[in-house]
């Protein structure tokens, strides 16, 4: 099983300050003899609705463009992994305020962004809350 991302537990607390329940973590979907990891399974029982969230940090890092790329190649991944099992669950992409301020609020993370059809979770590290849904 794969090691935890950095902002993973703050995701996880900003999920449930936010009304969501962690049904589970480092959800398995396997292709093949492949394994693979998406980091939050979470339910909103108000609504019954399950979502799925990668956290990525693309903040703080020595290539933003080399994590985006890293993020976005894992997201399609995993999303095309979903449609390929017929599983319809919406999967977020996890970033945080500062992420979304710079390489997001770039051309290139712009374009990744839309052309990716990538649904995204803003949240803020310090405070530990979801700041935006984008679907």
């Amino acid at each position: 099983m794969p090691k935890k991302d950095y902002y993973h537990d703050v995701v996880a607390r900003a999920l449930i300050k936010d009304g969501w329940a962690i049904t589970d973590e480092q959800v398995k979907v396997i292709v093949d003899e492949r394994n693979l990891y998406i980091d939050l399974e979470a339910t909103k029982d108000s609504t019954g609705l399950i979502i799925l969230v990668e956290v990525k940090e693309l903040d703080d890092v020595d290539s933003p463009v080399e994590a985006l790329a890293n993020a976005v190649g894992k997201y399609f991944l995993y999303r095309t992994s979903l449609n390929d099992k017929e599983i319809n669950t919406p999967l977020y992409l996890a970033v945080s305020v500062a992420a979304y301020q710079g390489i997001l609020s770039e051309t290139i993370g712009k374009l990744a962004v839309t052309q990716g059809n990538i649904l995204l979770l803003i949240f803020d590290p310090e405070q530990e809350e979801v700041v935006r849904w984008i679907p």
